[in-house]
This record gives structure tokens, C-alpha cells and sequence, in this order.
């Protein structure tokens, strides 16, 4: 055979191989994210607050996708009976434990962060001595001048580090089960100049500098814990959302125009969005709640963070730019 009857067999060759090695790489990564994604015996992750929107669809995004939520609320609260009801519509007859159960949270209060500790353990199902993770959910934006800072603040800041004495305990138990189990996750900032954006999409002035504080302060005490935790095997993680304004992050579920009005936005196949719904009754009420913060896009970066072996110390939870418009899933109360 000639030179170019043997180059081209060669290049055939190459691309074959390369084609198998692509195709075991991605077989081996499905490998390893099934040892660790739930199944039936599902791990136990704590949302430390859903009366945000925020914390909601991250509750039900989770407990969707099969793991076990444990939801702090206050008690009697819209994001508590708007993650109830959301159970009661999506819990197939033949589940014998529920994937999401409320309790009540508060992490400005010591008492109410052990008695939810104590309550946690008492839900972890047999074989399961703590939990996988706990997200950090709860807070406010430090927006509204002075007399808002003082609450964001003692929240966020001191609200973080409650958290992370209160439930270090249950994540040691379950790192010492599970070698990629312990993580606690925090919403702030990742990078010095993340500051100038969020000064830029919350505005000018005081409450600019507010929520910048509190930002702020939730990156620092996150490093800090970081480095005390290291030797107990736990892992802390800060969620970065640079699309986001701290207003956004904390807002509560947003009520929108009754079903029986014509939607905006259309509904299409290509829509990178949750389809789950929620009902509620509320005497005297009929309204609809949505839940929408993050595309699913970013929860899958949150997912990804649960499940890989040595999460990083950050993740950027981005918005996407959708080219289709898209109807936005909600939550009713009927």
C-alpha cells in the first residue's frame, strides 16, 4: 500500500480510538455519579429555610430528583404549606416515607436551631446516622437602610455560624458513613470583585452597602468555617449567584395572576425549567404562587455539588439567557 492508503488508515484508527476512550470515560463518570446519587434508600439533605423562593425550589428540586428534604419554615408560614401541599401532589401512593417533611427553623434562635437538630435526627430513617448535606437557605438582603442591618446581619452572618455548630454534628455522623457525605452550604460571595456587580444590581447608597456587608460577611464566616471543619471531614461549599440580588435571593414566593388569565409566556418543548405545581387551599384566597429563582441549569450545578466525590470550594449558580420564551412554573393556592 502506498503513504496515503497508509496515513489514512492511521487517521481511521486514531479516530476509533478515540471514540471508544470518549465513550469510556463517559461510561465510568456514570459509574461513579450512581454510587452516589440516591436511590432507594435515600440520603437526607436539610434546607434550613423555605419561606423563601429560594429555598423552596431548591426543597422540591431535590426531593424530585429523589432525595430525602428536610425543610425548615416558620410554622404556619405560605412556604410551609406551599412545600406541603407540594408533597401531597407529588408522592406516588405506593411511597411508604414521604421525600420532604417541614419543621420548624429559625436560625437567629438557638433554642429552635437544637430543638430542629434533635427533630432531624429523630427523621433520619433507619441505617442513617446524620445528613448529607445542609443547605443554607435562610436570611434576608440588608436592604432598607440601618434599621435592617442589624437583623441581615445577626441572620446571615451569625445565622451561618449557628448553623454550622447546631448540624456539624449530624454531618460528622454521616461523613463517617459515607466518605462524600458532610457538606454545608452557604449563598454568598466567591471572588474580590463580585462586589462591584452586586453594588451594580442592588443599587446606590446604604442599602447597597447593607447588602454588600451581609454578602460579605457570609463569604468570610464560610472561609473561616472551612478551615475549622477540614479536620472533622466536613466540606464547605458557597454558592455564587452573580445574576442575583440579595432582594432576589430572599424574596419570599411571588404571587402571580389567577391560572384563568391568558399566560405571557407561551409554553414550549425546549423550556430549561421545573414542571412541578403546587395547590394549596386557603380559605378565601385563590392566587398563584411561583417558586422560580434558578433555571434548572443552575440547580443541576447545585446537584453536581451533592453528589461529586471532592466538591470544589465554589459554585456558580448562573442564569441562563433563554432563546424560547418560556412559561414560569408555579405554585398554586386554591
Amino acid at each position: 500500500m502506498d503513504t496515503l492508503t497508509w496515513l489514512s488508515l492511521g487517521l481511521q484508527l486514531a479516530a476509533l480510538c478515540s471514540i471508544v476512550g470518549a465513550l469510556l470515560l463517559y461510561l465510568l463518570r456514570k459509574v461513579k455519579v450512581a454510587e452516589v446519587l440516591p436511590v432507594a434508600s435515600a440520603k437526607t439533605v436539610l434546607v434550613t429555610s423555605v419561606d423563601s423562593a429560594l429555598g423552596l425550589q431548591i426543597a422540591t428540586y431535590l426531593s424530585s430528583r429523589g432525595w430525602r428534604v428536610i425543610a425548615g419554615c416558620r410554622p404556619g408560614g405560605l412556604g410551609s404549606r406551599l412545600a406541603e401541599s407540594w408533597l401531597q401532589n407529588n408522592t406516588p401512593e405506593n411511597q411508604p416515607t414521604p421525600r420532604l417533611v417541614t419543621l420548624e427553623l429559625d436560625v437567629a434562635r438557638e433554642d429552635l436551631l437544637e430543638e430542629a437538630a434533635r427533630a432531624t435526627a429523630q427523621h433520619l430513617p433507619a441505617g442513617e446516622h446524620g445528613v448529607w448535606a445542609v443547605i443554607n437557605t435562610a436570611g434576608s438582603s440588608g436592604r432598607g437602610g440601618a434599621a435592617c442591618w442589624e437583623t441581615a446581619l445577626k441572620g446571615n452572618v451569625l445565622g451561618a455560624l449557628r448553623v454550622a455548630r447546631t448540624f456539624a454534628p449530624l454531618l460528622a455522623a454521616a461523613a463517617s458513613d459515607h466518605p462524600y457525605a458532610g457538606r454545608l452550604f452557604y449563598i454568598g460571595l466567591t471572588s474580590d470583585t463580585a462586589c462591584e456587580s452586586l453594588a451594580r444590581m442592588d443599587g446606590e447608597g446604604e442599602s447597597s452597602a447593607g447588602a454588600a456587608a451581609v454578602r460579605w460577611g457570609t463569604w468570610g464566616a464560610a472561609r473561616a468555617l472551612r478551615a475549622s471543619l477540614r479536620a472533622r471531614r466536613l466540606h464547605v461549599v458557597l454558592l455564587h449567584t452573580p445574576d442575583l440580588s440579595s432582594a432576589e435571593l430572599y424574596s419570599p414566593p411571588v404571587q402571580l395572576t389567577p391560572a384563568s388569565q391568558p399566560a405571557s409566556r407561551p409554553d414550549t418543548p425546549s423550556s430549561d425549567v421545573s414542571s412541578s405545581t403546587c395547590a394549596v387551599t386557603m380559605p378565601g384566597e385563590a392566587a398563584e404562587y411561583s417558586a422560580k429563582v434558578l433555571p434548572t441549569n443552575a440547580l443541576k450545578v447545585l446537584e453536581e455539588a451533592l453528589t461529586c466525590p471532592s466538591p470544589r470550594d465554589a459554585y456558580y449558580l448562573k442564569m441562563k439567557q433563554d432563546s424560547w420564551f418560556t412559561r414560569m412554573p408555579s405554585l398554586r393556592v386554591a
